[in-house]
């Protein structure tokens, strides 16, 4: 696996309004030569918490870099946590997931259904960002992902106060009734071609995030609970 650049930040809820046992964020942070994937509870979103919280590389599942025109480049994945990633990408996109939650009576565990003791829920988490570092072909085609955000124009060329027109996407078709929040806070839900309308609020780097849930086949949970964010930092398109 590999892939990564210009600076990003994430926040995605890994099981938005189960639990605040396991409400973390993702983000990702520049350092020398990449960067690193951190989980824990960013400060653009309200959280109590640790900052910083250690995972096993192991939620990384696929990783895609793409540069300007949408052709593949290649990217470094660390076997560490936090994970680094290197590469340049005009587009990035990581899916990570922390596995199966059960509510119990005993409180939430990152354990399937079937290994609970009085399951009250349970679900199986996904959780993705896309960073858009360059515009171009690349960054306005859907990446035919499990869950992503389009924009429908060049946000790297949006000013404080305007407004953005994005389609939520998940295997490259349009998601209906779509729970979209920007900096943590929901928006609205997408219509039936997917697309919902977001002012951005202030400068700086964007985060803005959306969130589906469907049924689950079998034992092990009762849903799959997916969460995307799209990030970008406004004006840096110059």
């Amino acid at each position: 696996m590999k892939s990564l650049t210009t600076r990003f930040l994430l926040s995605i809820v890994f099981a938005a309004g189960m639990s605040a046992a396991v409400a973390h964020d993702l983000w990702v942070k520049p350092e020398a030569g990449g960067y690193q994937l951190i989980y824990g509870h960013h400060p653009r979103v309200s959280h109590e918490g640790a900052k910083q919280i250690d995972y096993s590389p192991d939620i990384v599942k696929s990783i895609v870099c793409l540069d300007a025109t949408g052709g593949r480049n290649p990217a470094q994945v660390g076997d560490s946590s936090p994970v680094k990633i290197e590469g340049d990408c005009a587009v990035l996109y990581v899916l990570t997931s922390s596995g199966y939650w059960t509510k119990t009576t005993a409180g939430t565990k990152n354990i399937k259904k079937s290994e609970a003791t009085s399951p009250l829920g349970s679900w199986q988490s996904f959780e993705s960002v896309k960073h858009i570092a360059r515009w171009g072909s690349g960054a306005a085609s859907p990446l035919a992902t499990p869950l992503e955000i389009l924009p429908a124009e060049n946000p790297l060329a949006l000013k404080d106060g305007d407004k953005l027109t994005l389609r939520v996407f998940a295997n490259g078709q349009p998601v209906a009734d779509a729970t979209v929040s920007y900096d943590g806070k929901p928006r609205g839900q997408t219509g039936a071609d997917g697309t919902l309308n977001v002012r951005v609020k202030h400068g700086g780097m964007q985060l803005i995030q959306a969130s589906t849930r469907t049924p689950y086949a079998g034992p092990e949970a009762d849903e799959i609970v997916h969460t995307t964010a799209l990030t970008f930092a406004l004006g840096s398109d110059k």
